[in-house]
């Protein structure tokens, strides 16, 4: 009877913070950027943002982040940006990464994972293309060479809107 209200309970609250194409984008309150500022997406009122939750134990992560940070350089311009949450339970793991790797799109840390419960997000890595007004365009699980182009399209059609 427990395991039952307790499925029941998270079934519920995943289907009131699940994160969907056409509504806004929910705010993440746990998320820490490196710098200790807790993370609040209306800092990027008016462009376009992708949401890219990641982690230093997913493959398709470590593949997608040259490609999403040469993106990024190249269409910051023109008013797109790319923030990052990793999720690793253990943050420092992820600043070791990141220093070998790194990135210049802002990276947040909800090692609580209380962020991808607000979002319900079902694989890894995975990004939420945000339009200019805060809703949620497009949402991406996974990343495959593929998916590169249809990405770019996405985020050239949200510009020119």
């Amino acid at each position: 009877m427990k395991k039952t209200l307790i499925l029941i309970a998270v079934l519920l609250s995943s289907a009131v913070h699940a994160a969907k194409e056409g509504e806004v984008l929910p705010q993440c309150p746990d998320a820490i950027y490196g710098n200790q500022d807790r993370l609040d997406f209306t800092a990027y009122s008016g462009k376009v943002v992708l949401v890219d939750f990641w982690a230093t134990w997913c493959p398709p992560c470590k593949k997608s982040m040259p490609f999403l940070n040469s993106l990024r350089n190249e269409l910051i311009n023109q008013g797109f940006e790319i923030v990052a949450i990793n999720v690793d339970e253990n943050s420092e793991e992820a600043k070791h990464y990141l220093a070998r790797n790194p990135v210049d799109y802002p990276i947040a840390f909800d090692p609580n994972g209380k962020c991808p419960g607000i979002f319900d997000v079902k694989a890894m890595p995975s990004s939420y293309l945000v339009d200019k007004s805060g809703k949620i365009r497009h949402v991406h699980l996974g990343f495959r060479d593929e998916d590169q182009s249809v990405l770019r399209e996405q985020i050239s059609a949200l510009l020119a809107e």
